[in-house]
């Protein structure tokens, strides 16, 4: 794996000046290890470009990088749409750059594949920002398991709720739940046990007049297995459920040979408790608000040291798997291929 030198800043070219553009673009700006030094989006030039891009006049942007010209870049985020992630990450591949790309990896196991065994060939790093990886509970439920301070896990439930309205691109997306929110849970499950799926059955559905085209909700069920644990994950999921929303980071039950531990909202604070019979014990806040500046400094990090990322494209096709590869029915499974 090429690494980058770490001595001036890493060149970064946005591809995809949408909204989430913008928050990248503040993120590469606040870090001193990186400068902002290309925006990409197929509506430069025209009069729906994205008005942010003129905070930033000094630099090059075009509708795609063949047309950028001679402009020296290190490496991609890639904000596009979730459908495009696959042409985006490809074009920058292509074109000598170490890439970071936002979730969902792809919206295809077939091209999340091929892509890592592109960047493999290139000898290009290629991550995805899975960033509730460096929400702080994270760290600490690791610790937590490394240290088996209550023992083995038994087993895992988590639940997600929202009435989300959904983006325009999102409304036309199949396995919307699963790829726009339920990776983010799926991959913290892999995160804090170090575990992957043997068997998994995942069932989605849509309530009528749903505004997505397919997988507004989803039912799951796997058998997760790490070196030291085997034990069954349970998840429910929705983007169309009319409850009162779940934090973004999710409600979970975790029972552990000598404890049951939460994560959910009590008298306001949302976090780690330990439950029992009396009540609840505070442990440690789970979740701060929705960043991205630490999965960014890993990649950085990353590629200063020449090592693959913790999220790496080759780590995620687990996540995307409990996404795509278990589902349920002959039209869902034509669908993820």
């Amino acid at each position: 794996m090429v690494g980058v030198k770490p001595n001036g800043s890493v060149k970064i070219a946005i591809l995809g000046a949408g909204a989430l553009g913008h928050a990248w673009s503040k993120v590469v700006d606040a870090d001193p290890g990186a400068r902002l030094a290309a925006i990409i989006d197929p509506l430069v030039g025209t009069e729906a470009a994205p008005a942010w891009i003129d905070e930033h006049p000094d630099v090059p942007r075009a509708r795609s990088l063949g047309e950028l010209g001679l402009v020296s870049l290190d490496a991609a985020v890639v904000t596009a749409f979730s459908p495009a992630h696959a042409d985006a990450i490809r074009a920058a591949l292509e074109h000598g750059l170490h890439v970071i790309v936002e979730k969902p990896f792809t919206t295809s196991l077939d091209d999340a594949h091929a892509l890592v065994e592109l960047a493999a060939r290139r000898g290009l790093t290629l991550m995805v920002s899975q960033n509730y990886r460096h929400f702080p509970g994270v760290a600490t439920l690791r610790n937590l398991v490394a240290g088996e301070r209550f023992g083995r896990i038994r087993s895992v439930a988590g639940a997600f709720s929202y009435d989300w309205a959904g983006k325009p691109y999102q409304h036309r997306m199949q396995h919307v739940m699963g790829l726009e929110m339920a990776v983010h849970h799926f991959d913290l499950v892999r995160a804090l046990f170090d575990a992957d799926p043997v068997t998994g059955f995942v069932r989605e559905w849509n309530s009528e007049g749903s505004q997505y085209a397919g997988g507004g909700g989803l039912e799951a069920l796997f058998e997760m297995a790490s070196p030291r644990d085997a034990f069954p994950f349970v998840y429910s999921g929705s983007l169309i459920g009319k409850a009162p929303p779940t934090p973004w980071g999710g409600n979970w039950r975790f029972e552990f040979d000598q404890a049951t531990l939460i994560v959910d909202t009590i008298d306001g604070r949302y976090g780690i408790y330990q439950a029992h019979a009396k009540g609840h014990d505070w442990i440690a806040p789970f979740a701060d608000e929705i960043r991205f500046d630490g999965a960014f400094s890993h990649f950085l990090a990353s590629l200063a040291a020449g090592r693959e990322p913790w999220s790496s494209g080759r780590d995620n096709l687990g996540t995307l798997r409990m996404a795509l590869g278990f589902l349920v029915g002959t039209d869902a499974r034509r669908r993820a291929a």
